[in-house]
């Protein structure tokens, strides 16, 4: 596991990316691929497919790297989408889109543009709907077609303004239905409404952290943003208003986070982030679930024994994350296998502030946790602040912490000298019961 930290200004962030995997070899002729560009994961098969496009061929692996199918004599296969039991393959060289039977392999039909032919068309998107949105690069537009495979509209054109592009690649549509492009030659990204009506962008040219180099490819989940930045080789992660929230890679290379012209991107359900490492000519799988999964991985690395990693992972969350009361209870069962009780305290008084559904349940628990602490402090002679949890754990409705509570309050209001006269006085009592009853026994023998 790698703490991978990068600085923003002001403050710093620090992720457990993962290496599951690197796919290099091809159990087959040519046994490697050559600058692979589009990736797609079928998490229902569980197998993933990739455009191998400098042997104009599409492979489907399984998770542990075999081969299981593979489509030839392909024209420059680059972005790949599913969809229904399709498999559709952008053609950058055949100027079309192909679509197969993702089982038997047999091609149903192609998709093109009715009015103007494509021009090294690059990325490809489908929504829910079976609408089908492809970046048509070289003529700098996006072309969309309905689910019976009619041209419906084209959006953009080349140039500099909002809305327009230059050699887009990469495209995707979030959950709003709103239409993400990697303007590639601009150096950033728009944001289109379903209409086509331009929203925002974010983005510009540079090597710093706030600039691209060409990117490429787009893939969001969930609340997070994934765009290859090619040039720069590295992958870029940003919420869905444009701030950036982390970075994997930035130096050129073959190591673990490290890339060569980044090319197409996935992230499937279980986190992990898929990476066509074009320049490595090798495919990257990368576990992300932390950030986007932090309460599952969290409770992961407990249930496995990995204390040391859930308390450095944990102590990076922010004030608002501790707060959320799944959050807080993982950290309370970490300081319970601890035997941490101060730890336990500490929690359980968050969780009786934020955990609302539960708080019945922490009220009771800090009452056993105060009245522990207080029995500890009483036995290390600290009977002042003993006497405080006690009156605590009272307050919570632990009413063991009664007698407790009222013995060390005696003794603190200088108890042994009035405890002496208490006893003096039962005495002085029980004399005089004693004497009234020995009186009683003279009367009663007259009669």
């Amino acid at each position: 596991m790698l703490l991978f930290g990068f600085s923003l200004t002001g403050f710093t962030l620090s992720f457990p990316w993962k290496l599951e995997k690197n796919f290099e070899e091809v159990t087959g002729t040519p046994p490697f691929m050559d600058y692979p560009v589009g990736v797609v994961v079928d998490s229902a098969k569980g197998f993933f497919w990739v455009s191998d496009w400098g042997n104009n061929r599409v492979l489907a692996f399984n998770r542990e790297g075999k081969l299981l199918k593979s489509i030839t004599g392909l024209q420059g296969p680059v972005g790949l989408a599913l969809s229904d039991g399709k498999l559709f393959v952008v053609e950058q060289k055949g100027n079309q889109v192909k679509v197969f039977d993702a089982e038997k392999l047999n091609l149903i039909t192609s998709l093109k543009p009715e009015k103007s032919s494509f021009r090294e068309p690059r990325g490809i998107w489908i929504d829910g709907a079976g609408t089908v949105y492809v970046a048509d690069t070289g003529n700098s537009r996006i072309v969309v077609f309905g689910p019976s495979g009619r041209e419906v509209v084209s959006l953009g054109k080349e140039g500099m303004g909002d809305g327009e592009f230059y050699y887009p690649r990469g495209i995707t549509i979030d959950r709003e239905g709103q239409i993400w492009v990697v303007d590639t030659a601009h150096n950033c990204v728009q944001v289109l409404s379903k209409e086509g009506k331009f929203l925002f962008r974010f983005g510009k040219e540079g090597e710093d952290e706030a600039g691209f180099r060409h990117p490429r490819y787009i893939f969001i989940q969930g609340d997070f943003v994934f765009i290859s930045d090619y040039r720069n080789h590295r992958v870029k992660i940003y919420d869905r208003k444009g701030s950036l929230v982390a970075m994997i890679g930035g130096k050129e290379g073959v190591g673990e986070f490290e890339f060569s012209y980044p090319e197409g991107l996935w992230v499937d359900e279980e986190g992990i982030l898929w990476v066509a490492d074009a320049g490595n000519n090798r495919v990257k799988a990368i576990n992300v679930s932390f950030l986007l999964q932090p309460k599952k991985y969290l409770l992961s690395l407990l249930e496995n024994g990995a204390e040391g990693d859930f308390f450095a992972l944990w102590e990076r969350l922010s004030p608002q994350e501790k707060k959320d009361p799944e959050v807080g209870e993982l950290a309370f069962r970490f300081f319970q296998k601890q035997g941490d009780l101060d730890g336990m305290i500490t929690q359980a008084e968050e969780l009786f502030l934020n955990d609302e559904a539960r708080r019945s349940t922490w009220r009771k628990t800090l009452g056993e946790l105060y009245y522990l602490k207080g029995k500890n402090l009483r036995k290390s002679g600290n009977i002042e602040n003993a006497r405080d949890l006690y009156a605590k754990a009272f307050r919570h409705g632990y009413f063991r912490s009664l007698f407790p509570l009222a013995w060390l309050s005696f003794l603190l209001m200088g108890g042994s000298n009035i405890l002496l006269l208490i006893l003096a006085l039962l005495l002085l009592v029980l004399l005089l019961v004693f004497y009234r009853l020995k009186v009683y026994r003279r009367r009663w023998s007259r009669w």
